[in-house]
């Protein structure tokens, strides 16, 4: 069930829109029941993305939803299944977490990767910040490969500008991805060796700006229990990721739609 790094943005987006979705919910709840530690809403979803990244191709697959908080400090949220806040208030979010990163790419989904090798999906160790004011949310993290699947360094930037209107709640912002040369390496490098197996001409790549992005989110309050969602990232490769033979396509497009129910 390959997820390309790409779609992060949005689910990090997605993220900060159900925060704001429970708390309207949990507003209601409050004048009619006591205080609780947990918040938990989850409920099914599917996901369009790329087949690798800079595929042409895209694949549909069904995906589970969860955001569970506990008491304002530990969480899992989407691919992000283990977290805690350093700092969580109306302004400032700062905290860790582990994320499954199910990017992978595999031989096969290709003619033109034959020989290159396949990349396994990993696991990251992440830290990030976010302050919003007012109706904008400036956010940025540092996602590291601790799987050791040779996926390295992702750091992302992002502004996201919100704009509740009834049940609704729409965010829209650019955000930018920054790579280190090992993941650069791994999914946009062609090696002499690689070259040689696969037929593509060698490709040498560095650290640097990946991509830029932009994210479109939606929300709606269906009920106080229940929610829907829908997003879409479109994102333009840039430098080496952009020139790269492996690279079909430099436009990518990911859409992720997802309905939850609040249990508590």
């Amino acid at each position: 069930m390959p997820i390309p790094s790409v779609p992060r943005r949005a689910l990090l987006a997605v993220a900060l829109c159900l925060g704001a979705t429970a708390a309207w919910a949990e507003t209601d709840v409050q004048a009619t029941a006591p205080a609780s530690n947990w918040k938990i809403s989850a409920g099914p979803g599917v996901y369009v993305a790329p087949n690798f990244p800079g595929s042409r191709k895209s694949l549909v697959y069904p995906i589970p939803y969860q955001d569970i908080d506990y008491g304002g400090r530990f969480f899992s949220r989407g691919f992000d299944f283990l977290g805690v806040y350093a700092v969580n208030n109306d302004i400032w979010q700062v905290g860790a977490d582990f994320q499954l990163d199910p990017t992978w790419r595999r031989s096969k989904d290709d003619h033109r990767l034959t020989g290159l090798g396949d990349v396994n999906m990993t696991v990251r160790a992440r830290a990030f910040a976010q302050a919003q004011v007012s109706f904008v949310t400036f956010s940025a993290d540092v996602a590291q490969d601790i799987g050791g699947q040779g996926q390295g360094l992702i750091a992302n930037g992002d502004v996201l500008f919100s704009l509740p209107a009834g049940k609704w709640l729409f965010t829209l912002g650019p955000g930018v991805t920054w790579t280190n040369g090992k993941y650069m390496q791994t999914f946009f490098g062609v090696t002499a060796d690689q070259s040689a197996r696969s037929g593509l001409p060698t490709h040498a790549v560095q650290a640097g700006l990946r991509e830029w992005h932009a994210n479109g989110i939606v929300t709606y309050e269906i009920s106080r229990n229940w929610s829907a969602l829908a997003s879409v990232t479109f994102a333009r490769l840039q430098g080496d990721a952009a020139s790269s033979p492996i690279t079909e396509r430099r436009q990518q497009w990911t859409t992720m739609g997802a309905l939850t129910y609040r249990f508590r």
